[in-house]
């Protein structure tokens, strides 16, 4: 088993002629976008590091050359009162001319959400593409959001969707007529049915554990340091009559950790398949990965893989944003998304 670097997303190729099954994600400077396997592609934005007040707003835009720009923006207010909470509400300004009311959502307080109007997201667009100052104000507080690196994540946008060179284009503007490829599908994935029974613990001094302990450290080599220095339970899940599903713990470091997962026979001495999934929890069909860039949880990752009958397929694959101090993330950027049919 080959262990994978605990980064939210690895950086894949754009290409502007096909969606890659796995996405793609670039980030540079104080921007970033995520472009899933459907051709959407989300772009964010944030302050500057230097800046206490953050902010940070989401552009979003689907393949297709019809498709608009749409936008969000989040921010964290100090100013607001813990005890009396209210929907913060104030303008959105480019270089000081007032581009419009923007009044957050009152469902999330930690980190609230506003929308952006068409005109307002077209403008954000342009302006930090080039050498616009776009701030949000209320009678509070000011933020301002960073330029730096917005121009090479939305030429990034522009590659990936096909567009460069095109009237829609967001940065190498031009009159290209070629086609502009249409938004991808969603895969659609069968989860199949796996068994109800209770799974088996196996502990350090029961029969089969020391044979299956060794089975395992040496089908994962020396990436799962706790399978060769430590005795953790190892937990069998049945897949359905020829098929079990091995967990265990591989490694834990001081923000996350990753079980071990393999596929073995029923007499639990050969294992017919290695689980390319970095998990660290399995339940119904389904291995859960993830976890936190650094300790105070402002960015982080997520994984789902999904048993179909003969694998595990991985079916989500998202990341938080950057780290930039908001309470889980300030958005949701997924990269690899696909349609699930329960059994």
């Amino acid at each position: 088993m080959t262990r994978k670097p605990l980064t939210f997303l690895a950086v894949l190729p754009f290409a502007a002629l096909a969606f890659n099954d796995n996405g793609s994600y670039f980030d540079h400077k104080d921007w970033e976008i995520a472009c899933d396997n459907t051709g959407t592609c989300r772009a964010a934005g944030y302050q500057a590091d230097e800046d206490e007040n953050a902010i940070s707003i989401l552009l979003m835009r689907d393949a297709g050359a019809d498709a608009a720009i749409t936008g969000e923006i989040t921010v964290i207010d100090r100013n607001g009162d813990e005890k009396n909470r209210q929907p913060l509400s104030g303008h959105l300004y480019l270089d000081g001319k007032n581009l419009g009311k923007i009044t957050f959502s009152s469902d999330d307080f930690v980190v609230p959400k506003g929308r952006l109007s068409p005109a307002q997201a077209k403008a954000v667009s342009k302006a930090v593409a080039g050498s616009g100052k776009i701030t949000f104000r209320t009678d509070k507080a000011t933020w301002t959001l960073s330029n730096e690196g917005a121009t090479a994540v939305l030429l990034k946008m522009d590659e990936y969707q096909g567009r460069v060179g095109t009237p829609t284009a967001l940065v190498k503007r031009g009159n290209d007529k070629k086609t502009i490829p249409a938004p991808a599908a969603k895969p659609v994935i069968h989860a199949a049915a796996v068994p109800d029974t209770p799974p088996r613990v196996l502990k350090a001094g029961d029969g089969e554990y020391s044979a299956l302990r060794y089975l395992l450290a040496e089908k994962a080599g020396d990436e799962c340091i706790d399978l060769s220095e430590s005795e953790n339970n190892i937990t069998l899940y049945p897949l359905d009559s020829s098929r079990i599903l091995v967990e265990t713990s591989c490694w834990v470091a001081a923000y996350n950790s990753a079980n071990y997962y393999a596929i073995l026979s029923p007499d639990l001495k050969t294992i017919t398949a290695s689980v390319d999934a970095e998990g660290y929890d399995y339940s119904d069909g389904t291995i859960e990965g993830g976890g936190r860039k650094r300790g105070i949880g402002d960015c982080l990752f997520t994984t789902h893989d999904t048993w179909d009958g003969k694998r595990f397929v991985l079916t989500y694959k998202a990341g938080s944003g950057q780290c930039k101090g908001f309470p889980g993330g300030a958005w949701e950027l997924p990269i690899r998304v696909t349609t699930l049919q329960k059994p």
